[in-house]
């Protein structure tokens, strides 16, 4: 499928916003949309006790594409990052996060789509906050998972292994992550390298719903970068995969 992409987002200027969850103040920047306006998306960042913030490159190639289809998109620090109020490792916070974060874009944009996307830690969070069982679970027409981590690193030794490309030795499946992809409903997009040793390819295959269309990017890590470390994004692979998600995403909307 093509992508239906327009240069009339990058005309526009990034916005600089905040919004409220419970006491704290968060941090927050909005894409305008391209013309036609279909609706929004929202795009969540990596781990925040590891350096994730809305500042990442998949994060802004994420919402900038998003914005170029005719998605007004947000992108936000969650709380205790960058200048988002609050502690970096409340988790059920982030989550709130989440709920504020569509609060505040549906304000912007009532109508039209939803698409909830993250990256890493914000596609775990994403769906997690999804579950069929979750209090407050919002409405999404379409979900784009980045990079959804299955293993988190806890030591010394496996934050080298991610970095070197190198099969995690300590870290574990996280069995709560898995339910909570298997449970997914609806149109669901997830893009992933083939050398992403947090979110391998084959068990991210087993474990997501039927109806979850999975786009292994070759030669590409958890950073969707062809480079040891994090590295420089691919951006040619990445955008191209994006645009092709988005489309689809789009079209089982309509």
């Amino acid at each position: 499928m093509t992508p239906i992409v327009s240069d009339d987002a990058a005309a526009r200027p990034v916005r600089e916003i905040s919004f409220t969850s419970g006491m704290h103040r968060i941090s927050a920047r909005f894409h305008p949309a391209a013309d036609p306006a279909r609706g929004a998306a929202i795009v969540a960042h990596p781990h925040p006790a590891h350096g994730g913030n809305m500042d990442h490159p998949v994060v802004v190639t994420a919402a900038a594409r998003a914005a170029r289809v005719g998605l007004g998109a947000l992108r936000f620090d969650f709380r205790g990052v960058g200048h988002s109020e609050g502690n970096k490792r409340d988790f059920e916070g982030h989550l709130d996060d989440w709920r504020q974060a569509v609060r505040e874009v549906r304000v912007r944009i009532p109508e039209g789509m939803l698409l909830g996307a993250g990256f890493s830690y914000g596609a775990r969070s994403l769906a997690w906050l999804l579950h069929p069982k979750a209090s407050q679970r919002p409405a999404v027409d379409g979900v784009l998972l980045l990079a959804p981590a299955t293993r988190v690193p806890t030591s010394r030794r496996d934050f080298g292994n991610l970095l070197l490309g190198r099969p995690l030795s300590d870290a574990s499946l996280d069995e709560h992550v898995l339910e909570n992809l298997r449970s997914l409903t609806g149109p669901v997009e997830v893009l992933v390298g083939d050398g992403d040793v947090v979110a391998p390819h084959a068990e991210l295959a087993a474990n997501l719903p039927p109806q979850a269309n999975l786009q292994v990017l070759p030669g590409l890590n958890h950073f969707f970068s062809r480079h040891t470390g994090a590295g420089a994004l691919d951006e040619d692979a990445f955008v191209q995969a994006v645009d092709a998600a988005l489309s689809r995403l789009i079209a089982d909307s309509l």
